[in-house]
């Protein structure tokens, strides 16, 4: 069902993957879509790198300027990076911090001037915010402090009528994967095992979830947005309850030997 007045919706890295079909989504129900990408989109979407705070800035200064409020924003653009921790190096890990977690806030901070009660703020954040992963722990750890952030957030708007929440979908099958950045050098410690860890999640593309019913899932949550927290994939909140119930040591040893 369209609703009887369009929204107004920002969601960034809406060129590719999860932020194009959201955007397709939106605007098939009828409302007001801008997408924000690095990459110069269509539909009167903007280019905007969300690790620029002033550029971010400008950009939702122009849309609330011409629409007078933002009901919807969808912190979504992020990236991947693999390898050793020890190894990676610092201006890699600087870059990913950047782009998934002070860029997500940068958006949602930028927003939220020009947000009122009964509209919603929403992090596409990911399941490996919830578990720690071998030689991806940097990219976890960005996506682990995007949660923090929602939580936090939602504790603050909660009273004043504005929801936030963080949504978590699992592995899907987008170009992340095959845009990740990786190094797979793992040096006389680690030798192969970076290289062999990002070849058994390479290899799994076939098995994550389609695309379009993960959007479409990912869509009910941003508008129902009533938690802090959602997990899309049912293996994922399988695993995140056996991480609350079983002993930490054994669960991390465990996705160890998997990864």
């Amino acid at each position: 069902m369209k609703n009887k007045i369009s929204r107004i919706v920002v969601i960034s890295g809406a060129s590719s993957g999860i932020g194009k079909e959201l955007c397709r989504r939106y605007r098939a129900n009828g409302d007001t879509v801008i997408g924000l990408s690095r990459r110069v989109t269509e539909n009167g979407d903007l280019s905007v790198d969300v690790t620029d705070f002033a550029a971010v800035q400008t950009a939702i200064e122009r849309i609330a300027s011409e629409y007078g409020r933002i009901d919807t924003v969808i912190a979504n653009a992020g990236g991947g990076l693999s390898g050793a921790t020890e190894l990676l190096p610092l201006e890699e890990i600087q870059k990913q911090f950047d782009l998934n977690f002070t860029g997500a806030l940068n958006l949602v901070r930028c927003a939220l001037k020009f947000m009122r009660k009964g509209s919603n703020a929403v992090f596409i954040s990911s399941a490996c915010a919830l578990f720690a992963l071998p030689y991806r722990a940097m990219y976890c750890a960005s996506k682990a402090a995007v949660n923090m952030a929602a939580f936090g957030l939602y504790m603050e708007l909660k009273k004043h009528g504005i929801r936030v929440s963080s949504i978590c979908p699992g592995d899907i099958q987008t170009e992340f994967t095959a845009n990740r950045v990786k190094f797979s050098d793992g040096g006389e410690r680690y030798g192969d095992a970076p290289k062999i860890s990002a070849r058994k999640i390479d290899g799994r593309e076939h098995k994550r979830m389609k695309l379009v019913p993960a959007v479409k899932k990912i869509y009910k949550y941003c508008n129902k947005s009533k938690k802090p927290l959602y997990i899309v994939g049912f293996k994922y909140k399988l695993l995140n309850f056996m991480r609350h119930i079983l002993p930490q040591k054994f669960f991390a040893d465990v996705t160890a030997k998997l990864f």
